[in-house]
């Protein structure tokens, strides 16, 4: 019987979303398609939650309708909870490619998300 004497170091990193207390408001809408955990969401014209859509070329980040944070995965046309305020890590969010978190800063502030 063998036995792995070498040093080994392990580290627990854990994956932080909230930076602060927690959401102060919260509501619970339905999906209009899948959304990942993390993601700024807006409402689209039926009411129902949908994720950013990336800019097209040279054009802005359109950030009209921004309603929140969705804290879990929510399936399409399923209900889910969506943090309408607090604090959170922008590392954490889920961002379509080609955004970051400074083209939702202001934006997410507008409406009581502020992000670290």
């Amino acid at each position: 019987m063998s036995m792995d004497l070498t040093v080994k170091t392990f580290r627990y990193v854990p994956d932080r979303f909230e930076a602060g207390t927690g959401p102060v408001a919260k509501a619970v809408k339905v999906a209009a398609e899948e959304i990942p955990a993390h993601a700024p969401v807006v409402l689209n014209g039926d009411g129902k939650l949908a994720l950013l859509t990336a800019p097209v070329e040279e054009q802005s980040l359109d950030t009209q309708g921004l309603y929140g944070l969705a804290p879990e995965a929510i399936k399409d046309g399923e209900e889910g909870p969506v943090w309408l305020t607090g604090e959170y890590f922008a590392d954490s969010l889920v961002l379509p490619e080609g955004v970051d978190a400074a083209d939702v800063d202001v934006a997410l502030r507008n409406i009581g998300i502020f992000l670290r």
